[in-house]
């Protein structure tokens, strides 16, 4: 049972499911407590492979070159463990929590949970706030405060005349400041740095850039992308306890409350993914998104087990 949950739980999540899928589902969910707590399970051990996929490339590498194997996506991950315990039979009933989060996050110095965030205290008046699903490491040497940001994002404000410098890393470049307040998040689809007061440099690939109050950049695969201006309060606005979104496609949106949330919403419908939004959720209420999708767009949605949500 539970590796047909498993497969379940790949056929949901491809992006390729229809709604017909999404109703297939939830009879095979109510056909016994056993069948919707299997597919429960499953989605928790989805969630711990999610968090241990979406490291920095350079982590990520160094695991797979330490097994002696190329990298691979979650799903193949899920779909490797799936096809292991289909044939010893044996795959535990209750997956142990600690197991696929990386080493670097397990022994991060600050590190947070769905959900959960934390202010953290540095030398010198820099202050750090740390969002969801977050993790930092915190290194002080004769160059100055450096910070790791090993996945997530965080908040940063740093005096007009610190005693040190100031260098956060993050998806292998470095952000400097003094006298800045700014915003940097990485995960697996890249690393973005918005500035909401002063000038930040950015240093990636031998590429260096100054991103001043208001604008915002991004970089992965060895390039930074043009920088933009944007509404920098509406990206922070996650410190007070809010997600501000601003024509962005619903894709999107359901990703970004994806962070919030455990389980996951699963959108199905392509063309309802790129319809604009304009929202304020309170991060408390993440669900809200739900009723509001369901309100405006008359869109279908199926609950089940495991805090997953459907929406075709």
């Amino acid at each position: 049972m539970q590796s047909e949950a498993r497969r379940w739980l790949l056929r949901i999540t491809s992006g390729e499911a229809t709604a017909a899928d999404a109703d297939a589902l939830k009879q095979w969910c109510a056909q016994s407590p056993s069948h919707a707590r299997a597919f429960a399970e499953a989605n928790l051990l989805w969630d711990n492979v999610e968090a241990a996929a979406q490291l920095p490339s350079a982590v990520a590498s160094f695991q797979a070159a330490s097994l002696g194997q190329p990298r691979h996506s979650r799903r193949w991950v899920l779909g490797a463990m799936t096809a292991t315990a289909a044939a010893a039979g044996a795959f535990a009933v209750y997956p142990p929590f600690g197991l696929w989060p990386s080493l670097p996050e397990l022994g991060a110095d600050y590190r947070t949970r769905t959900a959960e965030r934390r202010d953290i205290a540095m030398p010198d008046g820099v202050s750090i706030e740390l969002n969801t699903r977050s993790s930092l490491n915190i290194v002080a040497d004769q160059s100055g405060q450096q910070i790791q940001l090993i996945a997530g994002e965080a908040a940063i404000s740093c005096p007009s005349r610190p005693a040190q410098s100031l260098s956060v890393s993050a998806g292998g470049g470095v952000v400097r400041a003094a006298d800045a307040q700014f915003n940097i998040r990485s995960d697996s689809a890249g690393s973005v740095v918005t500035c909401r007061r002063g000038v930040v440099a950015l240093d990636y690939a031998e590429q260096s850039v100054s991103v001043g109050e208001g604008h915002q950049a991004s970089y992965a695969d060895g390039r930074v992308g043009p920088i933009v201006a944007v509404e920098a309060a509406a990206v922070m606005a996650w410190r007070e306890g809010q997600l501000v979104f601003r024509q962005t496609p619903l894709a999107d949106v359901v990703a970004e409350v994806n962070r919030y949330r455990n389980g996951r919403i699963v959108l199905i419908n392509e063309a309802l993914g790129r319809r604009p939004v304009e929202a304020k959720i309170p991060i408390d209420r993440v669900d809200s998104l739900i009723a509001l999708v369901q309100q405006a767009y008359g869109a279908k949605v199926t609950w089940l087990p495991g805090a997953i949500v459907v929406i075709s």
